[in-house]
């Protein structure tokens, strides 16, 4: 009787309970700069440097950032590196670097997406910041993507298309430029899974096994 309560509490908790311990696969996007348009894309290989801004709406820690790429051969020929600076607002250009680092537990995977240039679709790259950065509502700041290196001549940051924020910035040949167009990318506030369970999710299977090995132990006393 002892262990027929037992079960059913168990029961209980792995059926109601538990399930609502577990974390979203997916990162929480906060802000979504546009995909991918057919228009264009500049540089990221190397020190070559490409920048757009953005501005939350509230107080946020950003943990993530996807944004899509091509080097003319889908990923070949790239390291699938990334480095990142989160530049301050001067004026409408990039002002001084309040973050930087190397981007962490990168993916990339065919987006399906087409670009302007050829060599198949455009790639969409996910990567988490080593620190999350802590944005103030209403800051307008610049994401600033370089350092992709590997033996492909050309790394892209693919563009998106308009919309009423600044333009992008590109740095190639030594000095920075308004090119005219926004990049495609978006914001996260939680970090891309690196395939390690959450901690409720360890929960979540540890629940279910005590729970069905409960179950039969019960079986076998009856």
């Amino acid at each position: 009787m002892k262990i027929y309560r037992l079960c059913r509490l168990l029961g209980v908790l792995f059926v109601s309970v538990i399930p609502g311990l577990v974390m979203p696969a997916e990162a929480g996007t906060i802000l979504d700069n546009g995909g991918p348009n057919t228009t264009n894309g500049f540089y990221i290989h190397g020190t070559d440097s490409t920048a757009d801004d953005f501005t939350l709406g509230s107080n946020t820690g950003i943990w993530g950032v996807g944004f899509y790429f091509q080097n003319y051969n889908g990923i070949t020929g790239w390291n699938l590196d990334i480095s990142y600076n989160i530049r301050a607002d001067s004026s409408g250009s990039l002002g001084s670097i309040l973050a930087s680092g190397v981007g962490q537990n990168l993916v990339a995977v065919d987006s399906g997406l087409p670009w302007c240039c050829g060599g198949g679709n455009a790639y969409l790259v996910t990567f988490n910041l080593q620190s999350p950065f802590n944005a103030t509502g209403g800051t307008t700041y610049w994401l600033e993507l370089t350092g992709a290196s590997g033996s492909a001549p050309d790394a892209w940051w693919v563009t998106a298309n308009a919309n009423s924020t600044h333009t992008g910035y590109s740095n190639f040949g030594g000095g920075y430029q308004d090119v005219g167009q926004q990049f495609a990318f978006f914001l996260t506030d939680t970090p891309f899974a690196s395939g390690v369970p959450e901690p409720s999710s360890y929960a979540l299977v540890l629940g279910g096994l005590s729970f069905l090995g409960c179950m039969a132990v019960r079986r076998r006393t009856l």
